[in-house]
Order: structure tokens, then sequence, then C-alpha cells
């Protein structure tokens, strides 16, 4: 910072403390001020609405993976009859083994492509279409705040000029022997920073409800392309699901239809219960 910016920022900082103080009158403009507060509703609900919609993308990610470690499991689960207890692969037609071992295999090998080719090709669309453009709009903010500062400063001036003129016209003029070259450098002072304040007010107050209303148009087509990506990926999801599910068996369809599903994992479980794994004479 050079010499003059940091004599800058003190009085600066001197006009703020005697402002907050009421040494100062303090200018105000309840129409930019207005102008503002829907800026800054706008800049935070944007942002929390990036970093949202960047924690989908991974929730994504993070639900297929899950799937597919759980379609993993379940493929070397179903694909190990042979350390089967031998009356619970008795319990099961081979036609049924075969079928259960067919799709766990095919649940894997569905939900791997869904993992692997799904997601590919979601996340260029999804970057392109909704992620790059709510991060390009979100990045005009640094002009806009650095805008509203230098409004800040230009204000705090000309609240400053304003106050020194005020107390010299407040002053006798038989204390200050050049009073007339004084006050005529002052006025021009103020005239000066008036106008550098009220030309950064105007213009902000004239493109501050632009940059808001223009938010509407320029997220429609990224809302839009959100839930047709939305709408692409659960289908898929759907579409593989279903497959598989028309595959189970009639008998297993009618009795998840008719409720009788429960009443064959209780049967399974009373068979867990007889069993004596640790044998009744074990030592503890």
């Amino acid at each position: 910072m050079s010499w003059l910016g940091l004599k800058k920022a003190i009085n600066r900082a001197g006009t703020q403390v005697m402002l907050k103080a009421g040494q100062i009158d303090q200018t105000v403009d309840t129409e930019f001020e207005y102008e503002e507060k829907r800026f800054r509703v706008m800049e935070s609900n944007s942002i929390a609405l990036q970093k949202k919609l960047r924690t989908y993308l991974e929730s994504l990610k993070m639900l297929t993976k899950s799937q597919l470690n759980i379609a993993e499991l379940l493929d070397s689960f179903y694909g190990q009859e042979s350390s089967m207890p031998h009356h619970f692969e008795n319990s099961l037609t081979g036609a049924e083994l075969d079928l259960f071992k067919n799709l766990s295999g095919e649940y894997f090998h569905d939900l791997k492509q869904l993992n692997t080719q799904v997601i590919n090709d979601l996340e260029h669309p999804y970057n392109q279409t909704v992620l790059n453009p709510i991060a390009r709009f979100n990045s005009y903010y640094v002009e806009v705040n650095d805008a509203i500062k230098k409004r800040h400063h230009k204000l705090l001036d000309y609240d400053a000029m304003r106050n020194k003129v005020k107390k010299l016209i407040d002053t006798p003029q038989t204390e200050y022997s050049d009073y007339e070259s004084r006050f005529k450098e002052l006025s021009d002072e103020l005239v000066d920073t008036e106008s550098k304040y009220v030309d950064i007010n105007e213009k902000l107050k004239d493109e501050l409800p632009k940059l808001v209303n223009m938010r509407i148009a320029f997220f429609d087509p990224s809302f839009e392309s959100f839930v047709k990506i939305q709408l692409r990926f659960f289908n898929e999801n759907y579409q593989t699901l279903h497959k598989l599910q028309s595959k189970m068996d009639a008998q297993t369809k009618q009795d998840y239809a008719e409720g009788k599903l429960d009443d064959k994992i209780d049967h399974v479980l009373s068979k867990m219960r007889a069993l004596d794994i640790t044998g009744k004479d074990s030592a503890i």
C-alpha cells in the first residue's frame, strides 16, 4: 500500500469511529440499502447452491459405489454354496440356487456398469450445464463486492468532507486569516468527493437490481438440465433393477405380492436358531 493509500485508510478509519460515536452526520440512501440487501440474499443463496450442487454429484458417486460394493459382496455370498451347511443347501432347489447365483452375478455386473458408464456419462454434462454456469455467475461477486467497498470508501470521504465544511462554517471567521480561501478549498473538495460518491452510488443502484433480476434467466437452463440429469440417472437405475426383478421366479414374485416372504424368512431364522454351532458340552 502506498503512503497516500495508507493515509486514506487511516482517515477513513477515523471517520468510521466518529460516525459510530454520532459525531458526524451519516449519509443514508435507503434505496441503495434495499438493493444491497437483495444482492446479499442472492449472493448467500447462490454460493450455498453451488456447494450443494457439487455435493449432490459426489453423493451420486457415493450411492453407485455403495450399490456396487453391496452387489460385489452379494455375488461373493451366493457364490460360496460349497461352504454352506448341507441342510441349508437342501432347503433350496437346484434351480433356485442357480437362479440366485445368476442374479447376483448379473446384479454385480450391471451395477458395475452403472458405477462407471452412467456416472461418467453424467459427470461431463453436469459440470458443463449445472456446476460451471453457477460458478461463473458467482465469480462476478468479487467485482461487485469491490465496487460496493469502493462506494463505502467514497461515502466515508464525502461524509468526512461535509463535516469539515460544516465545522468551518460554524467557526467564527475571525479565527482564520485566510477564511475565504480555506472555505473555497474545502468547498471544491466537497464537490469532488460528492461527485465521486454519487457517481458510483447511482451506478450500483442501477446495476444491482439488474444483476439480481438476471438470476432467473441465467439459472433456468441449468435448473432444467439438473432435472433432466436426475431423471436420466434414476431412470437408468430403475431400468437396470427392473430388468433383474423381472427375471425373478414367478413364485418369489407371487410370495412378495401376497406378503409371504416374511414367513419364509421366519422359517429360515427358526432353522438358524436350531443350530448347535458351539455344542452343548463345549467349554467357555
